[in-house]
């Protein structure tokens, strides 16, 4: 194989004629070389991104590293070999690396894609963000995977997973080994550098008993999250900034571990609820100053919440993030509970690291992220969600956010992850501008993506990469588990 004389040959991109004898596929990395004047021997790194045998055999290669890094471009016949083992870690940039995790391996060689833990973690970016179809893409397969992998790396001491549950029982067996297993898939896990079995340090919530106490929502403001709707007026939401600020003060004047409401004590959110909505037709301490039609209207909103969530909120509360992984299970809940929970866990969480100073990271898996944060709308959690995607990283909270739909999600909280993956696409999806990083083949390949094989771009490589990532070593649902 060798340079062809044919445009493309830039320092960016160039055109490979391919042998008789050889074979080059789409995703495979390749190296030119050049002699130039007192540089010395130029090494072109680069990606096949194209192959056409409309004519000549034609591979199109998108430069991704050139060293030394001098803009020449490569020489037309000269050689064009594969980039394998350590050329393969200069072409992806893994030597640049400092701390790295594997997150896949490559379709074409046996070399690792490594991912870069600053672009990661916080140090250098954040956030990771995932789209694919329902059931094909296996967005949230990936995510825990990813998870896993941290979880084996060097930051496994200082990282921690937070995970929603959105589908059945899914996500509730992570502790149990995966019987379908095949020795196959272990050995892919050995080549990996991790070890194959399910997640060690699991706890799961929301199943039994409630999350918090009632001292804990009247504290953390959480009777915010009863109020989610896009289209609130301007009055409601004066009337729950007081409720939560009355509340709050309640909390902070009542006892250690209670809720006292004048001489009463708060034992169940249905009886704070009744002592809330009890004075709706009044000018009373709770609605000062409020209209009796906005009154209503928020005694009716809080009387519809807490039939949804009276059994997430009890006299005690039991959700803490002691464990490397916890899973909160929300696939039995209505969605009003469903938005309650999530934004009430983005409070917690915000609270717990603006007071912290351990180093802990926390990564917080969401799926249907359209759901929470969309691009239309407006609402408290997705606030919370755009403050988790730009600040999140100063707090140590990472979202690794999942969709079908990336054209649904808020802009910013899509544009802020610096770790984007696809696994397959809808064609009319694949075309939106929110995969604007993915060139014009690679959208076409993603919409023939099987299970197992995805799409990745990092920071530090300038090219998107397919990569295939095992199967799970840990139950995804009840009939995958083997006995404890």
């Amino acid at each position: 194989m060798t340079v062809a004389a044919k445009a493309p040959c830039s320092p960016l991109e160039f055109t490979v004629q391919v042998g008789e004898r050889a074979e080059l596929a789409l995703g495979e990395l390749v190296c030119a070389s050049r002699e130039i004047g007192h540089w010395g021997n130029v090494h072109f790194y680069g990606v096949v991104d194209e192959v056409d045998l409309t004519g000549d055999y034609l591979a199109h290669v998108r430069v991704t590293r050139i060293e030394p890094d001098v803009f020449f471009p490569p020489q037309p016949g000269s050689p064009v070999v594969p980039a394998t083992g350590r050329a393969g870690e200069i072409a992806l940039h893994f030597d640049e690396m400092r701390t790295t995790i594997p997150a896949g391996s490559l379709s074409y060689s046996r070399l690792n894609y490594l991912l870069n833990l600053d672009f990661l973690n916080g140090d250098k970016g954040a956030h990771v963000n995932i789209a694919g179809i329902s059931g094909v893409a296996t967005k949230t397969s990936y995510a825990l995977f990813l998870l896993y992998s941290l979880f084996h790396s060097v930051a496994a001491d200082t990282s921690r997973g937070i995970v929603f549950n959105v589908k059945g029982d899914d996500l509730l067996h992570l502790h149990r080994g995966n019987k379908l297993l095949k020795p196959s898939e272990r050995d892919r896990y050995e080549s990996l550098g991790l070890p194959c079995g399910p997640f060690r340090d699991v706890d799961y919530y929301g199943a039994e008993g409630p999350l918090w106490s009632l001292r804990e929502f009247a504290e953390r403001e959480l009777i915010r999250y009863f109020f989610t709707e896009a289209d609130q007026s301007g009055a409601i939401e004066f009337c729950v900034d007081r409720l939560a600020e009355l509340l709050k003060e309640a909390a902070t004047e009542s006892p250690p571990g209670e809720l006292v409401l004048g001489r009463t004590r708060m034992e169940s959110l249905a009886q704070l609820c009744k002592a809330i909505c009890g004075t709706e037709d009044d000018d009373s301490y709770w609605f000062e100053g409020a209209a009796t039609n906005t009154r209503r209207a928020v005694v009716r909103r809080l009387k519809g919440a807490t039939n949804h969530v009276k059994g997430l909120v009890g006299s005690t509360g039991r959700l803490n993030f002691d464990r490397q992984l916890s899973v909160i299970d929300l696939h039995r809940l209505s969605d009003k509970a469903k938005s309650f929970v999530v934004g009430s866990v983005l409070q917690s969480l915000f609270a717990e690291r603006e007071k912290a100073e351990s180093p802990m990271t926390t990564y917080l898996v969401l799926d249907e992220l359209n759901k929470y944060a969309p691009r239309q709308a407006s609402g408290p959690i997705r606030q919370m969600l755009l403050d988790v995607a730009e600040r999140g990283r100063s707090l140590g909270i990472i979202l690794i956010g999942a969709q079908q739909t990336a054209s649904q999600v808020e802009e910013r909280v899509v544009g802020n992850a610096a770790v984007r993956v696809v696994g397959r696409l809808e064609c009319s999806e694949a075309e939106d501008s929110s995969y604007g990083w993915l060139t014009p083949v690679l959208r076409q390949r993603a919409t023939m993506l099987k299970p197992g094989n995805m799409l990745i771009a990092q920071p530090q490589v300038p090219v998107p990469i397919l990569i295939r990532f095992p199967f799970p070593a840990w139950a995804t649902r009840r009939s995958e588990a083997a006995d404890p």
